[in-house]
């Protein structure tokens, strides 16, 4: 390989990743050479690194290579090697060790930040360390890879958790400084990378990682909502117009990025968009907030693009609107929230429904998906069509039937299936919603979730020549048949036991059949001195009244079923209210948390079905009643008084107070504790960080009045 003075870099920057999450314009232009105001990111990147005193730098590139064969570097030499497979970031860096200096610096080619590094790398030096990760604090931490600290050491790694997972807004900006020796801890020719492999293994090996938080400028480009955000810091809010772009005077463009050659039309309306180069808006078109647009795309005349619709390179879209978004890339930035994937009928229409089956099935991995349906309406064709997407790409479909998301996770253990899906269809409001349970009886973790909308965004989908037969379970065989039995065998006999079922819809009525088998004497709303049963309509969540008008909350029948568990460590999820988890460990309890992202805590969710399963609760709160031979309010005694409030808060207008925002929550999670928490005389609130410096606040108090006051407390606290 010729270098070009023959002596060895010290410093890398990683331009190997494919891009996939700035699609479409990362389609045709690859990372490095997309332009924050007008310049490329590695023009950027190579002029911050001469600034500090680098003489020069490889780039790793993988993905359109032949991009760069005519890029030529103003301020650096700058040597580029074409890997012809993905290694990681890790890997890659191997792959170019014999070009590299004893201490170095590794930085990612979609960073654009003005950090000090000739300082940080001066204390790498002075202090001999091995590693030192750069960290900046930001109040989008879900975003990216969170990291715990503790005296400069950095104890501990979340790569972009989930809401309930977030500890802390310190993050791993990928920009590190390390001694050669730790290359030999990576293996050669293999993916590894840093975040995932090489620094957690480190952890292990008892190796220490250094973390300095820097100040200053720092974005991660590779994300439409960052590109975005870098791009209007730039210009202070103003649009980004490219070399030999056509604006027509009657056009308005506002806070929008517009690429090379970009032309719009008169009375078109583009606002806070991105236009790749050659894209064409025509006369009266309207391209709302969030859209991207493919290179050299055309937006044909009266065209309406409604907000975050993405469009693929290279199409002629026409005036007809929303009728075939999908069809042309529209993906929504987050396909999931926390109860799946819910919209309109109207965009979640069959091809949706196909092309999410495909997504579905990972590529080169056989899986088994089990689909449910609503008991009425269009929930079986809708299942129908995310069958034939699944067995396009190689998956094999089970027809479950008619059902409800609570029994998901019965379904994925006894037909043994890699997922579950429920499909609903509200009809009145026309509305379709999506819910999924993983192998470990639990909504998709956020690693799944993310690799699933990756797909959809790319329509990276596995092909089949030959798909598999679906299976289509009759008789005894019914899910619904061996769901039953599965209630009355872990639940046992209410002989003598009187149950009443606050609702008659199809849950009630499914929870008093089961009841009604297991021996117990059923009745139907309100009846004196009896206590009343409520499932929710997924069948996820219960509640009751005692005889005695007491409410008690789905948490109070987890703790009463927790407690009379003979197992002696009892798996709960992380959103658990501390006072559950207090009341379970005074009772000899071990409780053990899982949470939304892949760990070995998720694999022991299946000790504690009743979490899930809001049948099976009520069933085993009822069958504790009945063998202790007390009445609900008597085994209701015995717990602590509490009452527990959800609240969310979004995200703020201010960015400098969604950054005060994130400090709070560091502050409260301190070096590496979790949840963060604010504790009160009456109880206490703990804060889970969303996108966007919003929040959800849940408040645990001995009454619901005092909860809700905790929750305006907190509120308070963050608008400060």
């Amino acid at each position: 390989m010729e270098r070009h003075d023959g002596s060895l870099h010290p410093a890398v920057i990683l331009a190997g990743g494919m891009g996939s999450r700035l699609a479409p314009i990362t389609d045709t232009l690859p990372k490095p050479l997309v332009p924050v105001a007008g310049v490329p990111v590695i023009t950027r990147l190579t002029a911050l690194l001469k600034q500090n005193g680098f003489s020069s730098a490889v780039m790793t590139v993988c993905a359109l290579p032949e991009a760069f064969d005519s890029y030529r570097d103003p301020n650096l030499p700058l040597e580029t090697v074409k890997g012809k497979i993905p290694l990681g970031s890790a890997g890659s860096v191997k792959a170019v060790s014999h070009l590299l200096e004893d201490t170095f610096l590794v930085i990612s080619g979609d960073t654009v930040t003005d950090f000090d590094l000739q300082e940080a790398m001066e204390t790498h030096k002075r202090e001999h360390r091995k590693v030192t990760i750069l960290l900046t604090r930001t109040p989008t931490p879900g975003e990216f890879g969170i990291v715990s600290l503790k005296g400069g050491k950095i104890t501990g790694f979340s790569e972009k958790p989930t809401w309930r997972d977030t500890f802390s807004n310190l993050i791993s900006t990928g920009i590190y400084l390390l001694d050669r020796s730790v290359l030999e801890q990576i293996p050669g020719g293999v993916q590894y990378d840093f975040g995932k492999d090489l620094f957690p293994d480190l952890l292990k090996k008892g190796i220490p990682l250094h973390g300095e938080i820097m100040e200053g400028l720092w974005y991660d480009v590779g994300k439409p909502e960052s590109y975005y955000r870098c791009n209007m810091a730039f210009t202070g809010g103003n649009t980004v117009v490219g070399e030999e772009c056509d604006l027509h005077p009657a056009a308005k463009v506002t806070r929008s990025i517009l690429h090379h050659r970009v032309t719009v039309g008169a009375n078109a309306k583009v606002e806070n968009s991105i236009l790749c180069s050659g894209v064409a808006v025509e006369e009266d078109c309207t391209v709302s907030p969030g859209c991207i647009v493919g290179e050299n795309t055309v937006l044909e005349k009266g065209t309406f693009l409604p907000p975050n619709t993405h469009v693929k390179g290279g199409l002629r879209v026409n005036g007809r609107g929303r009728e075939s978004l999908f069809a042309f890339g529209k993906v929504a930035k987050r396909l999931f929230d926390e109860e799946g994937i819910r919209g309109e009928r109207a965009v979640l229409d069959g091809s949706f429904c196909t092309d999410l089956g495909r997504a579905l099935v990972p590529p080169e991995k056989a899986v088994s998906i089990g689909i449910l349906h609503s008991p009425t309406g269009a929930g079986e064709l809708y299942g129908e069509m995310l069958a034939l997407g699944i067995r396009e790409s190689g998956g094999k479909v089970y027809r479950l039937g008619k059902g409800f998301p609570g029994v998901a996770p019965f379904a994925v253990e006894s037909f043994g299936l890699d997922l579950a899906v429920s499909v609903e269809v509200r009809e009145s409001l026309g509305q379709v919603s999506f819910r999924f349970c993983d192998k470990d009886g639990l909504p998709l973790s956020g690693e799944d979730q993310r690799a699933i909308e990756t797909r959809m965004r790319n329509r990276s989908f596995a092909s089949c020549v030959t798909p598999l037969p679906a299976v289509t379970p009759e008789g005894e065989e019914m899910v619904l048949c061996r769901y039953c039995k599965y209630l009355q065998e872990k639940a046992g006999s209410l002989a003598g036991v009187k149950f009443s079922i606050s609702r008659r819809d199809d849950g009630g009525e499914f929870l008093g059949s089961n009841a009604n088998a297991l021996g117990a004497d059923v009745f139907y709303g309100e009846e004196p001195g009896v206590d009343a049963y409520t499932v929710s309509p997924d069948g996820r969540r219960a509640c009751m009244v005692t005889a005695g008008g007491k409410a008690v909350s789905y948490w109070h029948m987890v703790a009463i079923c927790a407690a009379e568990d003979m197992k002696t460590v009892v798996h709960l999820p992380r959103r658990t209210p501390k006072v559950v988890e207090e009341y379970l460990e005074n009772m000899g309890k071990e409780v053990a948390f899982y949470n939304d992202s892949r760990s070995p805590a998720r694999l022991h969710a299946g000790d504690t079905p009743y979490v899930n399963d809001g049948v099976l609760l009520c069933l085993l709160t009822a069958a504790v009643c009945g063998r202790q031979k007390k009445t609900a309010d008597e085994i209701l005694a015995g717990l602590p008084a509490f009452s527990v409030v959800k609240k969310e808060l979004p995200p703020p207008e201010d960015d400098g107070r969604a950054d005060r925002r994130a400090e709070l929550i560091a502050s409260l999670c301190g070096d590496s504790g979790y949840p963060a928490r604010i504790y009160r005389k009456t109880g206490c609130i703990t804060l889970f960080p969303r996108g966007a410096g919003g929040y959800t606040l849940i408040a645990e108090a001995t009454g619901w009045e005092a909860a809700e006051e905790l929750c305006k407390t907190a509120e308070e606290l963050l608008e400060e």
